[in-house]
């Protein structure tokens, strides 16, 4: 029974005194709160004692006081309750104040109502909070020492309103000096638990001050700015300067921690710091004890503390981000000189590869124009083709080697794209035919229009789109579209098609086919050769056109690859000759060249197709010859291979730019590097040819550089 009437009291007194909270977060609002609540409780059971008391001595005009007074506190802790606190703490206090004022007067000084002044003045110290609140404490004991003053004044000592007795005055003197005394002993307890909570979370707040003090990741000193003395610093500096004790520091200038050259800026730092309020943040290097220097990232903050100036100092240690960024860079100095090797490297390959292979290919090519027996034309036709082929695979190395190293880059150059098609699609008839599989073209007649594009990478695309689709295709049909989407008076949206009725692609390896170097699988690659490169170079190439390589196939039924690429469309329609014209060149007669090229097959064959144009040729065996054979006024162009033993192109152009700035001189060269171009031209050559070269190409670049000088 006793436990259920202490859990409904305490039951009853958490709602009264937590009530007013709801919506309430700050942490000190709340405490105002609880505190006005407990107040207003305490007043209510004395006023409920005093009317119980007042009853039973009959003296009804003093319970009625308290009954009042009692409804006003009430009032006051109903505007608590509806978000008015200011309100009612005012009400309460002007309550307590008038209450004992009229308490007073009605009973009389004999009484010994004022007693509960000093009980009051106690509990104004424990709602009205000294640290936060110091002017509003003032006011409210003002306003109760006058109130005290007043009842002094005004109260005569005994009064007879009322029916008191001598006995009674005793009684009720003698009740009020206990309640005085019990009040008094209830607030002063309060207000040394309230103190006492203060200084366990003043405490708690400081060690939990100094725990992030000490377990920062930055050193800290805090710095007399007066001095320059170390006022104090954390755990993390000691670790920082290899010390064990505060003492070491602490005390200490802050000059003799930085390093020499520092000291000076940090002392530029700390007088603009001042002068403008401002903080500052940058990197600094600091000596330890034991004279190991260490760079660091320094934040310095200057704050005033009771008038004293003070800068603090934080310290982050940067030693691990700076040897990471050596790290860092020795590694990219080292990956820069493995891709100069790596380029130098494939560029003297494709010279020792191409310089070969161009006497290779140009010999068969002359042999299959000779007269030749029957016979003799299926294994001049292997020769060319695996020589060719050869040529292919060197390409794409260089090529997937320049679009890794972002080197490539797509030229502009007007084509027209019918004429354009009609050529990729021939060089892939013969092979279709002689497979038994059946050639469809679907070639949108709106595109008989002249775009800007780079001729050689979209026919490098196209062409090995359809080389796979032909591989890979036994039976059936390949098919090549191209339909343009999107046009207008600038540009022309084209979407390219290439399906065959192949072996088809599982859906797993969709992805995966167009990595470097990877096939769909091993039978694959058994089976029909190939490096893997194809597919890989032709999805970074129509990146390049920013566009997408897209694959649809059935594992069994066939593939479709497609791309669709905007071009800009060439207002200057030009009309090109087309393949089988380009073979019908005419003479060059009268026309003088030296030839320098160290290779004797390359040299034959450079001589024999220069000599069916009725071209005049000098021949010279390496550089320096070019340059003893050179006169002014003989010659209308010079080739120039440009590694030869001796004396290579590049020094031989030299020497005959000393007696002739004027002649066109063209690099006859199997190198290829990054910007090649521009390289030459730079060092003086007019243009450039590739070996192994197309007779068209040669005889082109011959004829554009005579017009020019003539021109």
């Amino acid at each position: 029974m006793k436990g259920k009437l202490f859990y409904w009291a305490w039951s009853i007194y958490r709602d009264i005194v937590y009530s007013g909270l709801t919506h309430v977060s700050n942490k000190e609002d709340r405490k105002k709160i609880i505190r006005f609540n407990q107040f207003i409780i305490l007043a209510l059971l004395v006023n409920s004692f005093s009317v119980i008391t007042y009853f039973y001595h009959k003296l009804y005009i003093s319970a009625l006081i308290n009954i009042t007074a009692a409804y006003l506190f009430l009032v006051a802790y109903y505007l608590g309750t509806k978000r008015k606190l200011i309100a009612g703490r005012i009400l309460s206090i002007v309550n307590v104040n008038l209450y004992l004022i009229v308490m007073c007067f009605i009973e009389g000084l004999k009484a010994g109502d004022y007693f509960l002044f000093f009980p009051y003045f106690l509990a104004l110290t424990f709602v009205v909070s000294i640290r936060r609140n110091y002017k509003e404490l003032v006011i409210v004991y003002a306003i109760t020492i006058y109130s005290l003053i007043l009842a002094l004044i005004v109260s005569p000592y005994t009064n007879d309103i009322e029916i008191i007795t001598d006995k009674l005055y005793s009684s009720l003197y003698n009740g009020n000096l206990a309640i005085a005394f019990l009040l008094t002993m209830v607030f002063s307890y309060a207000i040394l638990r309230v103190n006492k909570d203060n200084e366990v979370l003043i405490l708690q707040e400081k060690r939990f001050g100094d725990t992030i003090y000490n377990t920062s990741l930055d050193g800290v000193f805090i710095i007399f700015k007066q001095t320059g003395l170390v006022a104090s610093c954390n755990q993390r500096a000691l670790d920082l300067f290899e010390l064990k004790e505060h003492t070491e520091i602490e005390g200490t200038s802050i000059d003799q921690w930085f390093d020499e050259d520092h000291i000076k800026k940090f002392n530029s730092i700390e007088k603009a710091v001042f002068g403008n309020t401002n903080n500052w943040q940058g990197e600094l290097s600091f000596t330890t004890k034991n004279g190991k220097t260490f760079p660091a990232y320094v934040s310095v903050v200057p704050f005033i503390h009771k008038d004293e100036h003070y800068i603090k100092i934080s310290i982050l240690d940067i030693s691990d981000v700076k040897l990471t960024e050596f790290e860092l860079m020795k590694a990219k100095e080292a990956a820069e000189a493995a891709v100069k090797v790596k380029s130098r490297f494939l560029s003297n390959m494709s010279h020792e590869l191409r310089t070969p292979l161009n006497g290779i290919i140009g010999a068969s090519n002359l042999l299959l124009q000779e007269e030749h027996l029957p016979a003799q034309e299926p294994y001049l036709d292997t020769l060319k083709f695996s020589s060719e082929h050869m040529m292919v695979l060197i390409n794409d190395i260089l090529d997937l080697n320049k679009i890794e190293a972002g080197k490539l880059e797509l030229v502009a150059v007007p084509i027209n794209m019918n004429e354009f098609l009609k050529k990729v699609i021939a060089q892939f008839t013969g092979q279709i035919n002689s497979k038994g599989l059946q050639l469809v073209t679907d070639i949108d007649q709106r595109l008989d229009l002249e775009v800007m594009a780079d001729e050689t990478r979209l026919n490098q695309i196209l062409s090995n789109l359809l080389s796979n689709a032909i591989k890979f295709t036994s039976h059936g049909s390949i098919t090549i579209a191209a339909r343009q989407v999107m046009a207008s008076s600038t540009r022309s949206t084209i979407q390219f098609i290439v399906r065959d009725t192949g072996i088809g692609i599982p859906k797993a390896k969709h992805k995966e086919i167009f990595e470097t170097f990877t096939q769909a699988d091993v039978d694959t690659t058994r089976k029909y050769g190939g490096t893997g490169l194809g597919l890989s170079i032709t999805k970074k190439l129509v990146n390049m056109y920013r566009s997408e390589l897209y694959l649809e196939s059935v594992e069994g039924i066939g593939s479709t690859f497609h791309f669709t690429i905007e071009l800009p469309i060439n207002e200057n329609r030009k009309m090109y000759i087309n393949e089988h014209s380009a073979k019908q060149l005419p003479l060059l007669t009268g026309v003088h060249v030296l030839l320098a090229e160290d290779n004797p097959v390359n040299l034959a064959v450079a001589r024999k197709f220069l000599q069916k144009w009725d071209v005049n040729v000098t021949e010279a065996r390496n550089g320096r010859e070019a340059v003893e054979l050179f006169r002014p006024g003989i010659y209308d162009i010079v080739l120039l291979d440009l590694e030869m033993p001796e004396m290579d192109g590049a020094a031989a152009l030299k020497e005959i730019r000393k007696t002739d700035d004027q002649i066109p001189i063209v690099a006859f060269t199997a190198a290829v590097y990054d910007n090649m171009q521009q390289d030459l031209i730079q060092k003086g050559f007019n243009d450039f040819i590739h070996k192994p070269f197309r007779p068209e190409d040669l005889h082109a670049k011959i004829h554009m550089r005579l017009h020019a000088k003539r021109a």
